[in-house]
């Protein structure tokens, strides 16, 4: 059905009560304006497709107007009630009749006169308000849906739209499947089992749905067997998160619930050999995503080690780097860095990462930062030596080594980083000594040495107060290694016994402790500086 006939003629459709409130905002609004204002600038006869709904009528001879129960779809129905409203108003000075005739036509019935569409409870007062008395309601999302569209409007005639031929748009060129149940059916029972049972449709979902759609029927079969399916089953649940950092690796952000929309407007201009290629494109890059999932795959010692410390950074941190190491690594993998390039290129990031926490520095997106730094050196003959320089640059915010050493001794590590942050900075130091056979960290916890919660005895042995306590333990200089599962909070004899017995793995980490006779707090602020002098090593800047 279009929207018109749906409209047209006496007849209200009624939201029930049990349905929740109008939940459209902004970003909603903004993608369906920007569809209908396509179709103008097209000039494009086509119809553009808003989904289903579900409609039950209510069958009372009495009543003079059909009433229709909307049981799915009204955000929909009440969206376009607000757009077809807006236009009636902007129109109301320049041609009153035009929006006379529209707000007859498709807002109010007449005999008695009543609202079209009849919101749930809690937005009926601002719904009216807008559509039947043509006013702003007081502050909601129906007014503030109303207003973006009014404004928006106002801002397109101004620069010639025709009102007219928009409303023919919307009226008939947006369409829906109607499906209407019978009066037997509970719609209670029916709005549950279309909102709450199924499963919400992933980014992943509606892009397969949409790159299908592209193609020829005849083709659909062959390309998911053999594409869609295989890279679908390589990522499992990380293939939304792939679809994102596809579009991510060009160094352009894109938000999580955006996706969907980012590929539409990629691939709107491109004919059907155009998606096939992108198809092919996917279908390649799902592998080089498919050995930052599993790092442990690369057959490089060194590269291995590297990337793996990255990845698992990369998902400590709000904005993840992930999309990064996908460029660099399928550069490296197709031969475009050699193994000493690429390994240089994710030491000087991990660098970069680690100076930046123990200095404190603010979050930002370093994936969108470093792919546009890697991009502009894609012409250096050594493009990992070119990226390091250009990294070293004063405003990218590589700490120094004075600054870095003054924030392991004074940085509250345990309290200002992810756990996950800490055990790799433990790791990277501990690996840099020599030790007779390798460490088994699954077998190890990193803890603090002394409790978190200040006790009498450990107050006494570092010889501090509480408020100065609290700004010595989280440091660098006050963990440890422990046996997995062992209680944090031992008493200072406890903890001096278990570090002495530790002492025979050889692990350097727990030597200092071992051979202190008082954990003093100068203790920890010496072995902190001792770690930082490691640290500048370890983490080297250009």
């Amino acid at each position: 059905m279009r929207l018109g006939p749906l409209l047209n003629g006496p007849k209200q459709y009624v939201v029930p009560y049990f349905q929740r409130a109008y939940s459209w905002r902004r970003r909603q609004w903004t993608t369906l304006f920007d569809d209908i204002l396509e179709l103008y600038e097209l000039n494009s006869m086509n119809s553009h497709f808003l989904g289903s709904m579900v409609l039950l009528a209510e069958h009372n001879e009495a009543d003079p107007i059909p009433h229709t129960l909307v049981i799915d779809g009204q955000q929909r129905i009440v969206t376009l009630s607000l757009f077809l409203s807006a236009i009636r108003d902007v129109a109301r000075d320049s041609d009153a009749e035009f929006a006379e005739h529209l707000h007859s036509t498709y807002l109010i019935n007449h005999d008695p006169e009543s609202v079209k569409v009849l919101t749930t409870h809690g937005d009926r007062d601002a719904f009216i308000t807008v559509v039947q008395n043509r006013t702003e309601p007081a502050a909601s999302p129906i007014r503030d849906g109303y207003r973006t569209f009014k404004e928006a409007l106002q801002e397109q005639v101004d620069n010639g739209v025709d009102l007219d031929r928009l409303v023919h748009i919307v009226v008939s060129q947006l369409s829906f499947v109607a499906i209407t149940l019978d009066a037997e059916d509970n719609p209670y029972r029916i709005f549950e089992s279309l909102n709450a049972k199924g499963m919400p449709l992933t980014q992943g979902d509606l892009l397969r749905n949409y790159f299908f759609m592209r193609l020829p029927p005849g083709e659909h079969e062959r390309w998911y067997t053999t594409v869609w399916s295989p890279m679908q089953a390589r990522l499992g649940d990380r293939f939304d998160d792939y679809m994102r950092d596809f579009l991510l690796k060009e160094g352009q952000p894109v938000r999580p619930d955006e996706v969907y929309q980012e590929w539409r407007k990629r691939l709107g201009p491109l004919d059907e050999e155009g998606i096939r290629d992108v198809l092919r494109d996917l279908a390649a890059w799902s592998l080089e995503y498919d050995q930052i999932l599993h790092p442990q795959r690369e057959a490089d010692a060194e590269v291995r080690k590297r990337l793996q410390r990255l990845t698992t950074w990369s998902r400590s941190v709000p904005y993840q780097f992930n999309p990064l190491l996908l460029r660099v690594h399928a550069d490296y993998r197709r031969g475009g860095l050699s193994a000493a390039q690429v390994t240089r290129l994710f030491l000087a990031i991990e660098s970069l990462m680690v100076r930046r926490l123990f200095t404190g520095a603010p979050s930002r997106d370093d994936n969108q930062l470093l792919i546009e730094i890697y991009n502009g050196v894609a012409s250096a003959d050594d493009r990992s030596e070119a990226f390091v320089e250009s990294l070293a640059k004063p405003q990218l915010g590589w700490p120094d080594d004075d600054d870095f050493v003054e924030g392991i001794v004074r940085h509250p590590l345990y309290f200002a980083s992810h756990p996950d942050q800490r055990k790799l900075v433990a790791e990277a130091l501990e690996e840099s000594y020599a030790h007779r056979s390798p460490v088994r960290y699954e077998q190890l916890d990193l803890q603090l040495i002394t409790p978190l919660l200040p006790r009498a005895d450990w107050l006494a042995e570092l010889g501090v107060g509480e408020e100065q306590y609290w700004k010595i333990i989280g440091t660098l200089g006050n963990f440890t290694w422990v046996p997995r599962g062992r209680a944090p909070d031992l008493g200072v004899a406890e903890r001096k016994k278990e570090l002495l017995r530790m002492t025979r793995y050889g692990l350097e980490l727990v030597k200092d402790f071992a051979q202190i006779e008082r954990w003093t707090a100068d203790a920890v602020e010496q072995r902190s500086q001792r770690l930082a002098e490691r640290a500048v090593q370890v983490w080297p800047r250009a």
